[in-house]
């Protein structure tokens, strides 16, 4: 496998792309009935938001759903959008022919290059040892340009399995797609660092605030809580660069307040996350929250709240299977599509901080050429102690679009899977634990003296 040196974006800096939208979606078009779509839908009306959400639909799909989903600028970005999504799905769950049948152990003496089942966070399958004869496929690791094998049932994307799977549930995270494999590269890397953005957010703005906040009732609970909620702030909207604006707008036209949070980790790739909460019915989700990241700020923002507008109409429309009445319990990996008929006005992600972030304060990293986005994401998890990305190709043949998973073992992604939580969450709850502590102590002498 060999990425481009250089892939040059349409029109500079922005867009993460290669060709336009109407190229893909004219060259996807003829292929969709390959790929099991039957109908590509426009749902933007159903929502008074206006943001462009498209679905594409998939009756005979062996995914846990049958829609999917695509938001945009335009009808044509989401259009293309949905569509390639559904590529992805379709691509993912497609049978492979392993490259081995094996174990670990028996892999790793034999002088191959492995990836270790355990060095991903995900608990291992109850029926599983790794001792486990298991099924391997063939990935390339961009970080040492080299081949190695990795679990066929990590590679793809499986609702039923031929073999005992070396974990219990399988994801979608790290699987995208794009009109090259550099482009399919550079948005899946986005998603995982995203994931992993959002895992250390909520463990430390939402989670940890209030644990420790609970702990301390009263003045210094309050004061602990705000703290830990002001380590991923809100963004002032009134710094937003003009594109952002017409997204953001669209949501205050409609009169929905919309809060954004800078949830960017120490890798400086921009990650934001933006929420609404709005009482429609009972049986509506109250709140509804968007993610994006990439390495220009402007993208990623962009990607959060068009994400929230593409949630709010799907909720309406009420067609994916894995959409449950509000409140309903769900298994815990589906906890993060939950839907919930309440929200706490003061919880971290809706809550407005006392001090927003100006946009042009947050790191950018704008560029015209895809392989730079690239370059600069292995290059910031490298520096975070996650020195692998492997990329396994799944692309269907016949089919004008690049699908990929990566893998990068250490990531962290519970927010979207409530698998386990691995040594750099734990570092990170640490350190805001100690930090925490530290302040307690303060306040309390502080109060003592007086």
């Amino acid at each position: 496998m060999k990425l481009r040196s250089s892939v040059p974006k349409i029109t500079g800096n922005g867009p993460h792309r290669e060709i336009t939208a109407e190229t893909t979606y004219a060259r996807m078009a003829p292929h969709l009935k390959r790929i099991g779509v039957t109908r590509v839908a426009d749902i933007t009306g159903l929502d008074r938001v206006g943001i462009p959400v498209y679905n594409a639909i998939s009756p005979r799909s062996f995914d846990i759903i049958s829609v999917y989903n695509g938001k945009g600028a335009t009808k044509i970005d989401a259009k293309t959008s949905a569509v390639m999504e559904a590529v992805e799905r379709f691509a993912a769950s497609l049978p492979m022919r392993p490259a081995a049948i094996a174990s670990y152990p028996e892999l790793k003496k034999s002088g191959r290059r492995v990836l270790d089942p355990r060095s991903c966070n995900f608990e291992l399958h109850h029926a599983y040892s790794i001792d486990t004869p298991i099924s391997w496929v063939e990935g390339f690791d961009l970080m040492h340009e080299s081949s190695v094998l990795v679990p066929q049932f990590l590679a793809g994307y499986y609702m039923s399995y031929h073999e005992v799977p070396c974990y219990p549930v399988s994801t979608t995270n790290g699987i995208a797609s794009g009109n090259s494999l550099e482009e399919a590269v550079c948005h899946a890397l986005c998603e995982l660092v995203e994931r992993d953005d959002w895992t250390m957010a909520d463990l430390v703005s939402n989670r940890l605030g209030k644990f420790v906040a609970d702990d301390g009732a009263g003045p210094i609970g309050d004061a602990i809580r705000a703290w830990a909620q002001e380590r991923h702030p809100s963004l002032d909207p009134s710094t937003l660069p003009p594109r952002a604006q017409f997204f953001l707008e669209k949501f205050l036209d409609a009169e929905i307040a919309i809060e954004v949070k800078n949830i960017t980790s120490a890798t400086g790739i921009p990650s934001f996350q933006a929420v609404v909460s709005e009482y429609v019915a009972d049986s509506f989700s109250r709140s509804h929250h968007g993610i994006g990241t990439h390495p220009d700020a402007e993208v990623a923002v962009v990607r959060a709240i068009s994400e929230v507008a593409q949630s709010r109409v799907v909720d309406i429309q009420a067609m994916r299977e894995d959409i449950t009445a509000a409140g309903q319990p769900v298994e815990k990996a589906l906890y993060h599509v939950r839907r919930s008929n309440r929200a706490n006005p003061d919880s971290w992600a809706i809550k407005p901080s006392a001090s927003a972030v100006r946009f042009q304060d947050v790191p950018s990293h704008p560029s015209t050429d895809v392989m730079d986005d690239v370059r600069l994401l292995l290059q910031r998890l490298r520096a975070r102690g996650l020195d692998q990305a492997i990329v396994v190709d799944l692309s269907a043949p016949g089919v004008p679009a690049t699908v990929v998973r990566v893998i990068v073992p250490g990531i962290e992604s519970w927010t979207v899977d409530r698998n386990k939580l691995g040594p750099r969450a734990t570092q990170a709850w640490n350190s805001a634990l100690a930090a925490i502590h530290s302040a307690q102590q303060r306040l309390r002498t502080a109060g003592s003296a007086q």
